[in-house]
């Protein structure tokens, strides 16, 4: 074949010959007689040639009889595929050398690549060597520094001019980047043949695992080069372990399809996770905008392989998540069916959520996603529940601890489960759940509303409660002693939504703390903002209004306001003038009350409540930070929301309570004492929260229930605070919340626990995880060894801590080292999760942040590690204990 002649080519080949004879006005050139470059090329000292295409003898002497047209310094190059032979004497005369020069192909190469020498592997490989030279650029190609082409080189060259592929874009991550953009497709397959196979060998010559680039090269010359991402991605569900037998023939029929014939397993899921993390990529760095279409594409290739009802296996396919969480409800269900069950039943339950929670997608279906979480929390829940039932609270005060620590939770994750799901199925067991939940929180509201009206009847006083009368006197002045206070009422926040508002400011660097000894609040009776709200802004039981709290807190120096006084008039300011004045001004205590979650009653809920979805909140947590003040977070009451409740029609109160002589009924309590400031001292109140007296609404106040009466109560600092009756609290939620339910005293925070005298949960040196209560009559033998194995792992701890040598270590390092009592809790925890444990939970067994796990393990390690062996290390994101040296060091073993 003709070469190609380039500018390059041209330049190189006329300053060889004006070397030779500087005199020479016209060189022929043996090449291809096309053009389609500038006709002049620039040569030096301001000199150029002319470019003129010969196709025939004719042209030749057209061309030279027009030299005369041409100046001085400039040269006539032709280009001409014709021999020497053929022009005759009178044109070789006239052309340098008197003859027909030709483009050497090495030659040629190296000065295209500005390079002395070429490899021999690349001169041996005449399809690169000739597509070198005819797609070179006109200025030539980048030049070799080392001045030795090697084939690398050349062929990482070749891919980027004809298809694109960068020298970035060889390996298989990058490979199938690339095929993400169709036009390098189309310039793929635009390749001739012979060169893209030759590409191909290189390609796959150059990976590590060859088969696998050689099957995507394949994929890309193919129908579905376009698809090949996607085809990764259904390869990815098709070689998944759960699936590999059923998707063997769709699989084989794709692969037929898409690279010619079946793929090893290994090669097919190497393709495939390359895709999965491809896209997963995609996905954190911007969402579905640069992948849906692939996603969509690969759910149609699954689609047309039959083997849709396998999507689930995979990571990335939307459909695949809707099929995860259907396996979890599926799940709940089963369990639901079971006449016994305890926490060591729900290990494939909580693989399913695992498999739900690790998908791709979570952020594209986030309540979906939470629903579904929340439903496996509940489960938790019901099992802890189910194999060890709490005793009925025994006062009062201990009901209202049970609805901050435990139930509140419940009530969170009940809302977003009764919302149910898409699938019908799911939402059937979804359903279920909520009526096991109900009727367990049921039993628990009925106790607290009995408890409630003996309280109130018999005026009997509790130390360990505290009226929401006296929060002024008995919480605030004592903390503007020390601290400026910002007191936000968040009017009608239930312990459920302040528990998910805690969480969320928790999460942007907020420091909760609670009352120690622990003091639950509780309402004025009926559980309403016209006496609830007015006496805890006055100090005093009262039936008032706004003007009411305003003036009381006037008289004491205090400036408070409310929903309306908050946002200014004008346009910019998130805070009115006033509001931002006084938060930053001299008065020690400023109130504010905002009404977004009663208000939500009547419009409509916010699930989930964030700091952001309450109005002005962050803005006036935002001013008391800058004013350097502590916030305290109160409520004056909570409410129910409404789960298809039934109307039972009584105008004579509220839509919770009523005032007519009509007899209690068996979900109704009599409510009467000098607490209750309606109805001449006596109400009748449901605890039942299915129960309302008035037209439907998103939820209701004023009833009995431990939902309605208990007060959140919580202060808010940007650090831990040393504060005197106060404690920092870092890991609210109960174990089943976060999937750590092992049986220890799941109601108590677990650093103030108990030491070692239990009777149930945990795990023994197996690591396995145990039930959340007593081994049941009906449990198996092998549980019942279980529970015998974990008293044996409990008792060998308490021997240990009681050695001699521990004993004395404890003494040695007083200052520096971790005291028993602690050192007991951090043990048990690793010991109940099987010797390792992550950071989170040991932050939550020791109730501290988890930036300081790694503290603590250091100062544990100054009294367990004895004579420097490593009984206790952490690597990485796990804090490992090694039992048995441990006991041997203690004289143990």
């Amino acid at each position: 074949m003709s070469l190609l002649a380039t500018p390059a080519l041209v330049r190189s080949k006329v300053v060889d010959v004006l070397k030779a004879d500087s005199t020479a006005r016209v060189v022929a050139l043996l090449a291809s007689p096309s053009w389609s470059h500038d006709e002049r090329v620039e040569l030096s000292n301001g000199r150029g040639a002319v470019v003129r295409p010969c196709v025939s003898t004719l042209a030749i002497r057209d061309a030279l009889d027009r030299l005369e047209e041409l100046p001085d310094s400039d040269l006539l190059v032709l280009l001409t595929d014709q021999e020497s032979a053929e022009l005759g004497d009178s044109i070789r005369a006239r052309i340098a050398g008197q003859r027909v020069l030709p483009l050497d192909r090495w030659y040629q190469l190296t000065s295209l690549f500005r390079c002395r020498e070429i490899a021999p592997e690349l001169t041996r490989m005449s399809w690169a060597v000739d597509a070198l030279l005819k797609y070179a650029p006109s200025e030539g190609y980048e030049p070799v520094r080392s001045g030795y082409l090697d084939k690398e080189t050349a062929l990482s060259e070749l891919c980027h001019r004809l298809a694109g592929l960068g020298r970035a874009d060889l390996d298989l991550a990058a490979l199938l980047q690339w095929t993400l953009d169709p036009t390098h497709i189309e310039r793929w397959r635009a390749v001739e043949e012979p060169v893209r196979a030759g590409l191909s060998e290189w390609l796959v010559g150059r990976s590590r695992d060859g088969r696998v680039i050689d099957a995507v090269v394949r994929c890309m010359s193919g129908e579905h080069g376009e698809d090949t991402v996607a085809v990764g991605l259904v390869l990815s569900a098709l070689t998944q372990p759960r699936v590999l037998n059923d998707g063997k023939v769709p699989r084989t029929m794709l692969e037929t399809r898409a690279v010619g014939g079946a793929l090893a397993d290994e090669v097919a899921r190497e393709w495939g996770k390359a895709a999965d993390a491809l896209v997963q990529r995609r996905l954190t760095a911007g969402g579905r905008a640069g992948v849906g279409e692939v996603i969509r594409r690969a759910e149609e290739i699954l689609t047309d392989q039959n083997a849709t009802a396998l999507a689930y296996a995979s990571v990335i396919l939307e459909i695949g998540l809707g099929q995860r969480i259907g396996r979890l409800g599926a799940e709940i269900a089963r369990l639901l069916r079971k006449r016994s069950l305890s926490p060591a039943h729900l290990g494939p339950m909580e693989e399913a959520l695992g498999d739900v929670l690790s998908h791709a997608l979570v952020g594209n279906h986030a309540e979906r996603c939470r629903r579904a979480e929340m439903a496996a929390r509940l489960m938790r829940w019901v099992a802890s529940q189910r194999s060890n039932p709490p005793k009925p609270a025994p006062d009062l005060a201990e009901a209202a601890r049970r609805q901050q620590r435990e139930d509140a939770w419940v009530d969170v994750a009940r809302v977003g489960v009764w919302e149910g799901d898409v699938d019908q199925a799911v939402g059937e067991a979804y359903a279920a759940l909520c009526e096991v939940v109900d009727g367990i929180r049921a039993a628990h509201e009925e106790r607290f509303a009995r408890l409630l009206a003996d309280h109130v009847r018999t005026g009997t006083t509790l130390t360990d409660l505290l009226p929401v009368e006296d929060v002024l006197s008995e919480v605030v002045l004592p903390l503007v002693e020390q601290e400026r206070v910002l007191v936000l009422v968040l009017d009608g926040m239930s312990t459920g939504v302040a528990c998910e508002l805690v969480e969320d400011l928790s999460n942007r660097g907020w420091f909760e703390h609670t009352l120690t000894p622990e003091r639950p609040v509780i309402s004025v009776l009926p559980s309403i903002t016209r006496v609830s709200r007015t006496s805890l802004l006055t100090g005093r039981l009262t039936d008032g209004s706004a003007a009411t709290e305003r003036a009381a807190f006037g008289e004491r120096g205090w400036p408070l306001f409310h929903k309306s006084d908050l946002t200014a008039a004008k346009a910019g300011s998130a805070l009115s003038t006033e509001v931002r004045d006084a938060i930053g001004g001299p008065a020690k205590v400023v109130g504010a009350v905002v009404n977004t979650v009663d208000d939500t009653l009547d419009k409509g809920g916010r699930a989930p409540w964030t700091a952001d979805s309450v109005d002005r909140f962050v803005e006036l947590l935002t001013a008391a930070q800058e004013a350097d003040r502590v916030v305290l977070l109160v409520s004056d009451h909570g409410h129910v929301h409404e789960r298809g409740s039934r109307l039972e029609s009584d105008s004579s109160g509220g839509a919770r309570f009523r005032t007519s002589a009509r007899p209690v009924e068996v979900d109704e309590v009599e409510l009467s004492g000098p607490r209750v400031l309606l109805g001449g001292g006596r109400v009748v109140a449901p605890w039942n929260e299915k129960l309302r007296y008035a037209k439907q609404r998103n939820g209701y106040h004023g009833g009995a229930s431990a939902q309605e009466v208990v007060i959140p109560l919580a202060l808010l600092a940007r650090t831990a605070l040393d504060l005197p009756g106060w404690r920092v609290r870092h890991h609210p939620q109960p174990d089943w919340w976060v999937g750590t339910t092992n049986g220890v005293e799941a109601e108590r925070p677990a650093a103030e626990r108990a030491p070692s005298k239990r009777k149930n949960g945990g795990s023994g040196g197996n690591g396995r995880r145990g039930a959340s209560g007593p081994i049941p009559a009906s449990a198996s033998a092998e549980d019942a060894l279980f529970g015998a194995e974990e008293l044996a792992a409990e008792s060998w701890i308490t021997r240990v801590l009681a050695s001699e040598a521990v004993t004395a270590q404890l003494q040695r390092v007083r200052r520096g080292g971790m005291p028993a009592e602690r050192l007991e809790v951090l043990l048990r925890a690793l010991d109940d999760h099987g010797g390792a444990a992550t950071r989170a939970v040991v932050a939550r067994a020791l109730d501290i942040p988890e930036g300081r796990v790694a503290n603590q393990v250091a100062a544990a390690q100054r009294v367990v590690n004895l004579d420097g062996y490593e009984v206790l290390t952490i690597e990485g994101d796990t804090v490992r204990l090694n039992a048995a040296l441990l006991r041997t060091q203690a004289g143990e073993a």
